[in-house]
């Protein structure tokens, strides 16, 4: 019992000598690198639908964790396919309010509300809003999206 009682005191305070990472100074040029990249992975990906420019916001093993799913590249574009057939989809549009958008070396931490409306013949048919947040790394071609994570609204 002495044994068990001293592993465990050890192992504790390890745990609390680990050292965190701390954020790093961030520029106001990448904060609105950071949002840029949100903005346009909605506005290009979620509303044009384009699978096309899925690598100019995401890494090639990028995930979203969506409302207890997990998308990957390849499920995105699947998704896109079935949406870009029907003709008779909503137009949306996506309005983002950044919480924080935090440093550690070479990723970026982002929380944000995003809100979106759909139209339909310049109707607005429904509003939908979500909790979310991303993880953005600095890549040799750029900022880009490695992870993503989204709560709907009630």
């Amino acid at each position: 019992m002495k044994f068990f009682i001293f592993i465990a005191s050890a192992l504790l305070l390890t745990s609390c000598n680990l050292e965190t990472k701390e954020t790093s100074k961030i520029t106001e040029s990448e904060k609105e690198i950071a949002k840029d990249l949100i903005q346009g992975a909605f506005d290009d990906l979620w509303s044009g639908m384009d699978s096309t420019k899925i690598l100019t916001y995401h890494t090639n093993d990028f995930v979203i964790l969506e409302n207890g799913e997990v998308w990957d590249n390849n499920r995105i574009k699947k998704f896109m396919r079935v949406k870009s057939a029907d003709k008779n989809r909503a137009k949306r549009i996506n309005m983002m309010d950044y919480i924080s958008i935090e440093k550690y070396g070479s990723s970026m931490q982002i929380a944000y509300h995003n809100k979106a409306e759909f139209y339909k013949q310049d109707s607005l048919v429904f509003t939908c809003g979500w909790l979310e947040s991303a993880l953005a790394v600095k890549t040799p071609v750029g900022w880009r999206l490695k992870m993503m994570h989204s709560t709907r609204k009630k």
